[in-house]
């Protein structure tokens, strides 16, 4: 569980608007961090930090955030990427209260081997993470899920397979599909062309039937 949050430090900033890409060029993501009824800070952090925190913390780990005097638990609530660089444009944190519940993203992660993958199906994960409510301290890093029994076709699982700790609440619809298990489409375009073959009319005006041998 999350129950130690990760320190990053940051810097107060003043620059805003358009010029901020010249503290992109130094180094900097320029960030604001809000809180619900108070005015929200501008703030800069080192990209490196930036990047690392990002990776290891997401949206559902609680990240200490320093700046000036003030020191503050938040969690990552919208992060800006650059459309052609990929890189971290800008982030908006959430400051948040310890003792009240919040809802965040948490990763599901597959675990087991799929006996479809075995047999030539695909196995796809249609959501990388849920939306749960709890207290900061109680959102797990991930969420697990075992797919040991997936075997055929209809073997599709929705949100409500997920094992949900107690102090949770899920506000993702538990009737949402999380994993589909796909029949590859070189196979599903050798069956219609096997059909199509079978319905071929005759010379005498009735389907093509095998001769015995």
């Amino acid at each position: 569980m999350s129950s130690q949050a990760m320190i990053l430090a940051a810097e107060e900033r003043t620059v805003t608007g358009k010029k901020v890409n010249t503290l992109r060029r130094d180094g900097f993501v320029p960030a604001v961090v809000y809180e619900r009824g108070q005015v929200s800070d501008n703030i800069m952090v080192p990209y490196a930090l930036m990047s690392k925190a990002w990776r290891e913390a997401g949206k559902h780990h609680v990240i200490q955030l320093s700046y000036g005097k003030k020191s503050r638990p938040t969690l990552i609530q919208h992060m800006t990427l650059n459309a052609a660089k990929g890189t971290i444009a800008h982030v908006a944190f959430h400051a948040i209260n310890l003792k009240e519940k919040v809802e965040t993203e948490v990763p599901v992660h597959l675990v087991g081997n799929a006996p479809a993958s075995q047999k030539g199906l695909i196995v796809h994960q249609n959501l990388e993470a849920v939306m749960v409510k709890g207290l900061p301290t109680d959102i797990p890093d991930s969420i697990e899920l075992d797919v040991s029994n997936i075997s055929e076709p209809d073997d599709d699982l929705k949100v409500s397979a997920l094992t949900i700790p107690k102090n949770l609440e899920l506000i993702t619809d538990p009737e949402q599909m999380l994993v589909s298990v796909i029949i590859p489409r070189a196979e599903v375009e050798a069956v219609a062309e096997e059909v199509a073959a079978d319905e071929v009319p005759s010379d005498n005006g009735g389907k093509t039937e095998e001769k015995a041998a």
